[in-house]
């Protein structure tokens, strides 16, 4: 599998949180798809879990945990 750019991600994700939300899986990958992210960046949010993300610092954890990231 490749591996998604950190920055791809977060330029996604950012809007969640600026709004004060926390994205599940879903809703990072239905974004995803809105913004026609690249398939290294869908492929990367597919191996979270359906818990709440809390920060994108999480989420860059929760990535870099799965080995995702570039």
């Amino acid at each position: 599998m490749a591996k998604a750019k950190w920055e791809d991600v977060e330029a996604l994700a950012t809007p969640f949180f600026d709004a004060g939300e926390m994205p599940e899986r879903g809703d990072l990958i239905e974004r995803a798809y809105q913004v026609d992210a690249s398939d290294d960046v869908i492929d990367a949010l597919d191996t979270l879990r359906g818990h709440p993300i809390q920060s994108l610092a999480q989420l860059k954890e929760l990535l870099t945990a799965n080995g995702v990231l570039v």
